[in-house]
């Protein structure tokens, strides 16, 4: 197989910046330097790096290689955590290109892996990545809650796949400190996924088609604000939806995070105290992170709260490691999203923790997954399950 991927000239001198330096597997020196890239964790040599894979894109583009299902099964380990993309320095487009990589194995007759072929079919029939006899998206909503949403109202949340259908707590919670505020809300039946699947699998125009409705959804509320409790889905709608339907969005999307963020310096949030003094590690999710900057907001909340003791991991913020949740890697290569997932939460044991928190329903549900095997076992919650049970 011999075609070529499709990258303009901005990206193909991108390429040929890369000074096979190494730098995009580590971070910097408040992490001690230590290893970030879920590739190179997997790989130990360099082909296995953000560098490779530049490498291998140069070599696709100018016909050097076939596309092959080697160079399918090593750039689909890529979580898409953008470690790479804030530690190398000098390019800032790692994770498109490696996309770009998957759209070319694609149209140049390199089969998905089963799993994402499955992934796949689950998108086309239920607008989720999920198969099975799935209930309906929003069938967490209580019922009392579910009569007093209006179809239109200036805050639309978009609740995402995870916590519509495994992660029920984290959209409970969130719905539940809205109506505790007085807040007016409303969600759609009508929500699709938000098309994350099918473009870090390289089906860009599949993602678009999921864009396309979700926004037609959303304007068809009213909203002026849609807020988001999964970090993938609210990167989708500020990074890539913009870009693919030529234009600024019209409403404002924002994190969750952030947008608690802002109703507590607004007044309207305020926090109590823990019933017991509790020790606790924040994980940044890599797409609310290094994905969007977020790295205060969540912070800021917590600080809020009483009896509550930061403890950071030795790897946070900028230089957080990957979970291993992201990128169809608990898909395709279960075992290194579980070996990904365990040294993130022994770390995060190391601090003394007695909870650990995280604001992305994917990291939580993988590193719940990891911490149920410590002993003492460690509790994992999401930011905003935390929230919902201090608020005063």
């Amino acid at each position: 197989m011999t075609g070529r991927i499709r990258i303009d000239e901005n990206l193909y001198t991108a390429i040929h910046k890369c000074t096979r330096c190494g730098q995009c597997t580590y971070g910097n020196g408040e992490a001690g330097f230590e290893e970030l890239c879920p590739l190179q964790m997997k790989g130990r040599f360099f082909t296995y790096s953000a560098g490779g894979l530049m490498q291998v894109a140069r070599a696709l583009y100018e016909g050097k290689i076939p596309f092959s299902e080697s160079i399918r099964d090593l750039v689909y380990l890529c979580t898409t955590c953008g470690a790479c993309e804030v530690n190398c320095g000098v390019i800032g487009d790692q994770v498109d290109i490696f996309t770009i990589i998957k759209g070319g194995l694609r149209e140049n007759g390199v089969p998905l892996m089963e799993a994402h072929r499955v992934v796949e079919e689950n998108m086309l029939k239920s607008k989720a990545p999920y198969g099975g006899r799935l209930a309906g998206r929003n069938a967490w909503l209580s019922k009392d809650l579910r009569k007093s949403l209006s179809p239109r109202s200036e805050v639309f949340y978009y609740v995402g796949c995870v916590s519509s259908y495994r992660e029920t707590e984290i959209s409970s919670a969130f719905a539940g400190i809205l109506s505790t505020l007085g807040i007016s809300f409303t969600v759609s039946d009508e929500e699709w996924c938000c098309g994350a699947p099918l473009y870090f699998s390289g089906n860009e125009e599949g993602a678009r088609d999921y864009a396309r409705h979700n926004v037609g959804a959303i304007e068809e509320s009213g909203a002026s604000t849609v807020v988001i409790t999964c970090p993938t889905c609210s990167l989708m709608f500020k990074k890539y939806y913009p870009r693919w339907l030529k234009g600024a969005l019209d409403f404002q999307v924002l994190h969750v995070t952030e947008y608690l963020e802002g109703l507590m310096e607004e007044g309207v949030l305020k926090l109590g105290s823990l019933q017991e003094e509790m020790r606790v590690s924040f994980h940044d999710p890599c797409h609310l992170g290094r994905g969007q900057g977020v790295y205060d907001a969540p912070r800021k909340i917590l600080a809020e709260i009483g009896g509550l003791e930061m403890a950071e991991a030795r790897r946070s913020k900028q230089n957080s490691l990957c979970c291993g949740g992201g990128g169809l890697l608990t898909t395709g290569f279960p075992d290194h999203a579980d070996f990904l997932a365990n040294q993130r939460v022994m770390e995060m044991k190391d601090t003394g923790a007695d909870l650990i928190l995280s604001a992305c329903p994917a990291c939580k549900e993988n590193l719940k997954i990891a911490a149920r095997k410590t002993r003492p076992r460690k509790r994992v919650l999401d930011l905003v399950e935390l929230v919902g049970r201090v608020l005063v």
